[in-house]
């Protein structure tokens, strides 16, 4: 006699975010995704992925596999460096050539 193996699926984090970075590259998303966060409320894997400026969260059904729910947003949190400014750069290319300048001329 033998016994029936039952097959335990056993969807966990990996997975979730394996199936969300396939959905995102469906959608036309193609590209190296980071995952940010992934967390299990109830029943719903919600997955936090993000491309360049791009962020996505997706929710999955740990029981289905069935994609819920996906948004994405622009991230907006990037902020100017210091020396990228353009102001900055023409102030700092200025000074030293006023110094130069003044120098010719006599002033100092």
């Amino acid at each position: 006699m033998s016994t029936p193996i039952m097959e335990v699926s056993s969807f966990d984090a990996e997975c979730a975010t394996s199936l969300t970075v396939d959905f995102l590259k469906r959608l036309g998303y193609k590209g190296h995704w980071l995952p940010m966060k992934v967390s299990l409320d109830g029943e719903l894997y919600v997955v936090e992925m993000m491309f360049q400026k791009v962020s996505a969260k997706v929710q999955i059904n740990s029981k289905t596999k069935e994609i819920k729910e996906y948004e994405f947003q622009e991230n907006e949190t990037e902020t100017k460096s210091f020396l990228k400014s353009r102001g900055m750069m023409v102030i700092i290319a200025i000074i030293p050539i006023a110094i130069i300048v003044a120098k010719l001329l006599g002033a100092f």
